[in-house]
């Protein structure tokens, strides 16, 4: 008797040690080469690792190899249980490539019907180095949780491989992590300043669309580039995936949306700002309206009336769960590369105060425009706390806590934008 409780627990400990699940990492024997399913010319196994570095110092590492077939040849790896989103709704994976700039597919599907199977969903990640180990994310977040097990790998999506090493790919320690830290989801209003909250800026219309969160003494805010050569719809959402904590609660009775804007590097006034709101779950319920910048280089607030729809776009459904908040820049038009859009202190049903962000830039005057080696700066009754310069792609290249002038004789010809005090900016032209 005492026997077959023995082997009847050795078996479940062998059972419960062989289950395939996330995280994966080659090294345990878990996942071999007989549990890849190969498709459309992929070939999945697992190896030993032949780039072992401080990077990757693995043994084993996955390998795909793309010979024919289609552009989205690859494999998948089946697991024995649903993946979990409830917090960690990053998937992370250390790859190698044999160049930079390759699309990797990463899908997730269910278990109804034969491969390719439902439900589905996927994302994509793009290589940086060559012949080097990195890891790449995709973010799943908004995804339900307990229903996807199987994990697609396609690597230079849309591309047929041709079996060389330019079409082999190796891969390892696939695993999740919560891109939070542990913090709070973001809701209204949004300022960028609350060191508790998880700010997010997910950036659509190609990727030619820069943005980040501008971290200041005074405040942070958000910024955007939006390039001669991305889409005339291009923007950013406030959001991540999972869309805000609460919903906006907006009616026809209270419609009103609120947003500091500030633009500079164009003279132009009137710039048409859209604000876009709708269901993170659900894109096709969705409200947008716009509203036109009035001044340049100076914080300003704008006014969003969900009451008053686009043109050409669906009138506002109270009954729609607005959960994720989108803002399209000078909507309808090619970008350029010299005009830096900034924003703040996203609200719904009342403004909040400019506060600090209203300095007028009368205060200050900056001469030469274009310089040649000393830029001098005027600054009238009003005391400088600090001054940061930044290149035309948005990189802070110099700071300083106070200046009357700014030595420029070393800076390349260019555009570049001198900030001072965290709220005026002015473009200046070097020679």
């Amino acid at each position: 008797m005492k026997k077959y409780i023995l082997l009847i627990v050795a078996l479940n400990t062998l059972l419960t040690y062989s289950q395939i699940t996330l995280p994966i990492n080659f090294e345990d024997g878990v996942v071999t080469t007989d549990d890849f399913i190969d498709f459309n010319g992929g070939t999945g196994s697992v190896i030993d690792n032949p780039y072992v570095d401080e990077l990757n110092p693995s043994d084993l590492v996955g390998k795909i190899i793309r010979n024919g077939g289609d552009v989205w040849a690859g494999s998948y790896i089946e697991l024995d249980n649903y993946i979990d989103f409830t917090v960690n709704t990053t998937i992370n994976m250390r790859v190698f490539s044999p160049a930079p700039g390759l699309q990797v597919k990463f899908k997730l599907e269910g278990d109804i019907g034969d491969f390719p199977s439902e439900p589905a969903t996927e994302r994509d990640a793009t290589t940086t180095t060559t012949n080097e180990w990195e890891v790449l994310t995709w973010s799943f977040a908004g995804e339900p949780t307990e229903t996807y097990r199987k994990l697609v790998l396609m690597f230079d999506f849309g591309n047929i491989g041709d079996g060389s090493e330019s079409s082999t790919f190796y891969f390892d320690d696939i695993f999740q992590t919560d891109p939070t830290g542990g913090l709070a989801q973001i809701d209204l209003p949004i300022t960028y300043d609350d060191s508790s909250v998880y700010y997010s800026l997910i950036t659509f219309g190609d990727d030619n669309v820069d943005a980040n969160i501008v971290e200041s003494i005074n405040g942070n805010y958000g910024r955007l580039i939006k390039s001669g050569i991305a889409a005339t719809w291009a923007g950013v959402t406030l959001t991540n995936e999972t869309g805000l904590e609460n919903n906006i609660p907006v009616t026809s009775s209270n419609s009103k949306m609120y947003v500091h804007i500030y633009v500079t590097g164009s003279s132009n006034t009137g710039i048409p700002v859209r604000l876009k709101i709708e269901n993170n779950n659900d894109p096709t319920q969705s409200v947008e309206t716009e509203a036109f910048t009035t001044i340049t280089d100076g914080w300003e607030i704008l006014e969003f009336d969900f009451n008053n729809e686009a043109a050409g776009t669906a009138a506002l459904n109270e009954s729609y769960p607005f959960t994720m908040a989108s803002i399209f820049f000078n909507f309808g038009s090619a970008g350029d590369d010299q005009t830096v859009y900034y924003f703040d202190n996203i609200s719904f049903g009342s403004p909040i105060s400019l506060g600090l962000e209203s300095v007028s830039k009368d205060s200050f005057k900056l001469y030469p425009n274009p310089v040649e080696d000393y830029l001098n700066i005027d600054s009238s009754n009003t005391v400088i706390k600090n001054i940061d310069v930044f290149n035309i792609l948005g990189k802070k290249i110099y700071s300083t806590n106070s200046s009357n002038s700014l030595d420029m004789s070393s800076y390349n010809a260019g555009i570049y934008f001198v900030k001072i005090n965290n709220t005026i900016t002015f473009k200046i032209v070097k020679k």
